[in-house]
């Protein structure tokens, strides 16, 4: 883990679980292009993510950590954007899992993962960082899904966790309202993620191609993540408690 040691810098310090892949990534594209500094975290960088955004000119901090073990996680994350910059002006919670399973499969193990991953570790990330947020009247967006709205077959696990992020992200705008903290959420539909392909490879059986990628419904990571950065943004100061769709409208058809 490489350490910018520059507290005196005002550059705004953002945080984003899963940063390293699919819709994080997208993410930390746009945010450094700002000037933000960044800490990405995830259990890997598997496309050196943080050396690129280093080469860049800006700052940047990869932690490997793994949110199953959601409260301690959340910590050592939050302490590591502090002791490198002394100030955490958003937190992204990009970081999620998925279950595709008929419901007499679904093990307790499998709660217990999906669970912890999904909406306990943006809970933890959400206070262990508030002390901070508060100070630069900062901001956090959850990544939760369109599937909260209109669950899919054999996804039980998946979208009633982001449909309790939803309502997590309510209550933590009211909790955080008085101090100036906005939290709001982020409802994509389908777009094109490892995590998306994933889960279509156990939806359709079989490894996802192109072709099942290119329906107009299906988006890019990158449009997603102009969502993100549009809600943690001066301009959108008055956004608070928000579930935005972002799914071109095909929620609608």
């Amino acid at each position: 883990m490489m350490m910018n040691k520059d507290v005196a810098d005002e550059s705004p310090v953002v945080i984003i679980t899963g940063g390293t892949t699919g819709l994080g990534a997208a993410v930390a594209r746009l945010l450094h292009a700002k000037g933000y500094r960044i800490l990405l975290t995830a259990l890997d960088d598997p496309q050196d993510l943080h050396a690129e955004i280093l080469k860049s000119g800006s700052a940047a901090i990869f932690l490997s950590a793994d949110l199953k073990d959601a409260e301690k996680s959340a910590q050592k994350i939050v302490d590591a954007a502090i002791g490198a910059w002394g100030r955490i002006d958003a937190v992204i919670n990009c970081a999620a899992t998925i279950s595709h399973k008929d419901v007499d499969e679904v093990s307790e193990s499998d709660w217990d993962e999906i669970f912890a991953t999904n909406l306990k570790a943006p809970f933890f990330m959400a206070q262990k960082a508030f002390p901070y947020l508060k100070a630069t009247r900062g901001s956090i967006v959850n990544v939760s899904s369109i599937n909260a709205w209109r669950p899919a077959k054999k996804n039980q696990l998946y979208d009633s966790l982001k449909a309790a992020l939803n309502n997590l992200t309510e209550g933590l705008a009211l909790e955080y309202l008085e101090h100036g903290v906005r939290v709001n959420a982020l409802l994509p539909g389908g777009f094109k993620t490892p995590l998306v392909a994933k889960w279509l490879e156990l939806y359709l059986d079989r490894v996802p191609n192109e072709a099942d990628f290119e329906s107009p419904s299906v988006g890019s990571a990158q449009r997603v993540a102009q969502g993100v950065v549009a809600l943690i943004s001066p301009e959108l100061s008055w956004v608070n408690g928000a579930l935005l769709p972002i799914d071109g409208g095909y929620r609608l058809i």
